[in-house]
C-alpha cells in the first residue's frame, strides 16, 4: 500500500531544512571571503601592452601596475648581462623615469623585467611583453654632442686620430711577452668592432711603453657613443698625445669621472703598465710589506718581460737574485716577481703602483 505524505507548510519546511540553509550561507560566506583574501593578498605585477622604443642617452618612462607589493627593481635584458635600472624604487609610484647611457648599443632584442625587490624565488615578476627596440644616437654632428657632453668628441675621420680602449678581459702576468699581449688587444678589438691595429701599452725591460709608440696623434676612445647625421661616429677625447694618455695614470678621482667614459673609468685602474718610460728602473719593485713587516721586492718591472704568472720566486739560490734597499738601507733578495700597474688610490683616483704577478688586470691598448 502507497502511504503519500501530506505536503509541508511553508514553516515547517523552513524550519525543517534551517540546518541546511545555514550550511549554504556559511559556504558562500567562507567561499566570498576566500575569493576577497586570495585577490587582495596574491601579489601581482604587469606591464602594458606595446613595442617601444627609444633612443640612446634620452630618458624614457617605465610603466607597470601592481598590487600587494612594495619595493620593485627594474634590469634590462639583452646582451651579455642584465642591466640594473632601478633598486627597491617604490611600487605604488607605478612608473620610473630612465635615463639611458648614450653608450648604450642599439638593437632590437631587448627586454624590460619589472619584479618585487629584493628578488627570492617566488616573488612576482612581470617582463615587458614585446621586444624593445634601442636606437643609436644621431647628432647634427659631433660639436653638437660635444656641447651636450660639455666634453669634447672627435668625428672617426678627424685628421690624426687614433682609438684606444680597456680590455674587457683581465690577463695575469704571463702574457706570452709583448707578441702575446698584442694579440689579446687585436682579438678584442675584432671582437668589439674597432677598426685598426693595435699594440699593448706595456713596457719591458728592454723597450717601455713609450717608446713602442711608433704612431703619435691624438688619442680618442674607440667605442664611439652615437652617430652624426654626416655619416661619421663619435668618439670621446682622451689625450692629445701618447705622453698626455700615459699621465691619466694619477688622475684624481673627480678629473678621471670629467675625462673619460663611465666604462672607460671603470676598467682604467686595473691596467698592467710594465715600465712607462726609459727612465724607469728594470729591477727592485716594491710590493709592499709582508706579515713579518718586511718589504717585498719584484726581481723586475715587468713580470720578466711578461712571461711570468705567479707571485714568489722558488727554487732559485739567493746569489742568483737582484739584492735591493728598504728605507732603512736593510739588504733584501728580490724574491717575488711583480710589475708596475695603475691602481685606485685612497681617496678613489688613480696612482702608479706595483701588483704581484698572479693578479689579474686589464691591457690598454692603442692603434698603431
Amino acid at each position: 500500500m502507497k502511504i503519500e505524505k501530506e505536503p509541508m507548510d511553508k514553516e515547517t519546511f523552513f524550519t525543517e531544512y534551517k540546518g541546511v540553509f545555514i550550511a549554504i550561507a556559511a559556504a558562500a560566506i567562507l567561499g566570498l571571503i576566500f575569493l576577497a583574501n586570495f585577490f587582495f593578498s596574491s601579489k601581482r605585477i604587469s606591464l602594458p601592452p606595446g613595442e617601444p622604443s627609444l633612443t640612446a642617452g634620452q630618458s624614457y618612462e617605465i610603466e607597470w601596475s601592481s598590487s600587494n607589493v612594495d619595493r620593485v627593481g627594474i634590469v634590462l635584458f639583452g646582451g651579455d648581462q642584465p642591466q640594473w635600472i632601478a633598486y627597491n624604487h617604490p611600487a605604488a609610484a607605478q612608473k620610473f623615469v630612465w635615463q639611458s647611457d648614450p653608450y648604450q648599443p642599439a638593437g632590437s632584442q631587448y627586454r624590460f623585467a619589472v619584479f618585487e625587490y629584493p628578488w627570492k624565488k617566488g616573488n612576482a615578476i612581470a617582463y615587458s611583453p614585446a621586444m624593445i627596440t634601442i636606437l643609436g644616437q644621431k647628432y647634427v654632428s659631433c660639436d653638437n654632442y660635444s656641447v651636450e657632453q660639455n666634453w669634447p668628441y672627435l668625428p672617426s675621420k678627424h685628421a690624426g686620430i687614433l682609438r684606444a680602449f680597456v680590455t674587457q678581459n683581465t690577463y695575469s702576468g704571463d702574457l706570452g711577452g709583448l707578441p702575446g699581449a698584442d694579440e689579446k688587444c687585436n682579438q678584442e678589438a675584432k671582437k668589439a668592432g674597432y677598426e685598426g691595429n693595435y699594440i699593448a701599452l706595456l713596457g719591458t725591460d728592454d723597450i717601455s711603453a713609450r717608446e713602442r709608440v711608433q704612431k703619435d696623434g691624438i688619442f680618442v676612445e674607440a667605442g664611439a657613443v652615437g652617430q652624426a647625421v654626416e655619416g661619421q661616429a663619435c668618439h670621446r677625447y682622451l689625450a692629445e698625445n701618447i705622453q698626455k694618455l700615459l699621465d691619466k695614470a694619477n688622475l684624481s678621482r673627480e678629473a678621471a669621472q670629467i675625462q673619460f667614459g663611465a666604462s672607460f673609468n671603470q676598467s682604467f685602474g686595473n691596467l698592467w703598465l710594465g715600465r712607462m718610460t726609459p727612465a724607469i728602473e728594470k729591477k727592485c719593485l716594491s710590493l709592499g710589506v709582508d706579515r713579518e713587516g718586511e718589504m717585498m721586492f719584484s726581481n723586475s718591472y715587468t713580470c720578466q718581460d711578461w712571461t711570468v704568472g705567479k707571485r714568489a720566486i722558488s727554487g732559485v739560490a739567493d746569489a742568483n737574485l737582484t739584492r735591493c734597499y728598504d728605507l732603512q738601507g736593510k739588504n733584501l733578495v728580490a724574491k717575488y716577481y711583480g710589475a708596475a700597474a695603475i691602481a685606485l688610490g685612497e681617496q678613489g683616483g688613480y696612482a702608479l703602483g706595483a701588483a704581484s704577478c698572479d693578479t689579474k688586470r686589464r691591457l690598454l691598448c692603442v692603434e698603431q
